[in-house]
């Protein structure tokens, strides 16, 4: 039976309307399962292992709190999803524009309800004034004590920035005595290696700044090394790009002055190249060191990764072989908390590398969020933020607590709630655990430079 021209006319509009009104349902559809999402905006520097790892570290805590029935608002349920962008801040040229555009993309376009992430503090420094303007709360883990300086200057205007790490100040107060009881120990007998001529290294970056200063004698840390002893020898920034590829003229300086060990300050990706060339570098004339090459010590972020997709020992062919690294939370499976062994395993099972300084940091930010979002009963940021300034959360890096201008809380008696750790790359490429500011006058697993591994010591003040 053939059809008239208006029975197949009509035919069309049905399947056409049919179409349309599939679409619509489908449409409806998503838009109910996005109102049950929680949009967690993260701007990262995706381009380097250290924003993959906050990724992932962020990820396992969506996985884990999603899996266990994810948050509940008035009665409904609501499932924690990330949109990432990448800032590609860890290099070098530290790209501020990246992290505006990021905070833009993500606020505007993407709607995220809130924001976790940042790292370089120069970028997150910029991206501080977009959002709080946008009126998202955003936790963010930079060094640079200015992030919360940014909050007490106008607590209405920017009350939505939460530094969840240990900003430069507070990081100098633990993991600045280190050296000092490395000395004591040399001047004990425990520890062969005199570090009395002390050399200061620092990237030029606003979280240096507080601790670097001008350089020289007019440093802040100048004062503070030699008031513990130590012959500051140079106290100044590396260059990041050093003239012809080589950072030989600096450690020529370095072996002029006799300096016995370096003191670092660097989070960025150029440190392989320095850590290279401290290792091949000729210090025949280095007097204070008889020839031997100075200990490197210091937050070197780089230094700390040790996993299958990027080992910083592999990276420098071995050169970092000898040097210690101090960071935060557990890097290596250490009870800092009882969670702390938990996150290392569940982590490393993950993802096959090893957690590094602040991933313990945003795991534990997107639990007290999801905290502060289920008291609240809200996803408005204005709700949520009287109750992320109650946090007092146990994560894998320590007690996360916030002070009035949201910078992490940290008390250091009767031990610290957030602790230092400071791990040794040995000559069998492995990463070992050496200190940590809980018992900051234990040592163990120190190699010295001909290769000899001292287990343990104590030193007595």
């Amino acid at each position: 039976m053939s059809l008239s021209k208006n029975t197949k006319i009509l035919l069309v509009v049905v399947v056409v309307i049919v179409v349309i009104l599939a679409g619509f349902a489908a449409l409806t559809y998503l838009g109910q399962k996005k109102e049950n999402q929680i949009l967690i905006g993260m701007p990262l520097p995706l381009n380097s292992p250290i924003g993959q790892n906050m990724l992932d570290s962020a990820q396992l805590a969506v996985n884990q709190i999603n899996s266990a029935g994810g948050v509940t608002i008035n009665g409904s349920k609501y499932t924690l999803s990330i949109v990432k962008y990448d800032t590609q801040e860890a290099d070098p040229s530290i790209p501020v524009s990246n992290g505006q555009a990021a905070i833009t993309a993500l606020v505007s376009s993407d709607h995220v309800n809130f924001l976790v992430g940042g790292y370089r503090s120069d970028v997150v420094d910029a991206e501080l004034p977009l959002a709080a303007q946008d009126h998202v709360v955003y936790i963010t883990f930079g060094a640079d004590p200015e992030i919360s300086t940014f909050v007490q200057q106008n607590y209405q205007a920017n009350k939505y920035i939460f530094n969840g790490f240990v900003n430069s100040t507070e990081q100098g107060m633990q993991y600045g005595g280190l050296p000092v009881y490395l000395l004591l120990a040399h001047k004990e007998g425990l520890f062969p290696v005199n570090i009395t001529n002390f050399a200061v290294l620092g990237e030029q970056a606003a979280w240096t700044q507080p601790d670097i200063g001008n350089g020289g004698k007019s440093s802040p840390l100048y004062g503070a090394f030699e008031a513990a002893g130590f012959n500051v020898t140079y106290i100044n920034y590396f260059p990041l790009n050093p003239p012809g590829g080589s950072y030989d003229t600096l450690f020529s300086q370095l072996a002029q002055l006799n300096t016995q060990a370096i003191y670092i300050l660097a989070a960025g990706t150029e440190t392989p190249l320095l850590i290279s060339d401290w290792n091949s570098f000729n210090w025949q004339a280095d007097q204070g060191t008889s020839g031997n090459k100075p200990l490197m010590m210091g937050a070197d972020v780089m230094s700390e990764m040790e996993g299958s997709t990027y080992n910083y020992f592999n990276a420098t062919h071995g050169a970092s072989n000898g040097e210690l690294s101090f960071g935060w939370g557990p890097m290596l499976p250490i009870n800092i908390t009882n969670s702390s062994v938990p996150f290392y395993n569940a982590f490393v099972s993950a993802y096959h590398f090893n957690p590094i300084f602040e991933d313990g940091f945003v795991y534990s930010s997107i639990y007290y969020l999801a905290k502060a979002i289920e008291k609240a009963q809200s996803l408005s940021s204005n709700q949520v933020i009287p109750y992320l300034e109650q946090t007092n959360y146990s994560g894998p890096a320590g007690i996360i607590k916030f002070a009035a201008n949201h910078a992490l809380s940290i008390s250091l008696t009767p031990e610290p709630s957030v602790p230092a750790v400071a791990m040794q790359w040995h000559s069998d490429g492995k990463l070992y655990l050496v200190w940590t500011s809980l018992h900051p006058l234990y040592f163990q697993n120190m190699q010295v430079t001909n290769g000899t591994v001292i287990k343990d010591f104590n030193v007595t003040l």
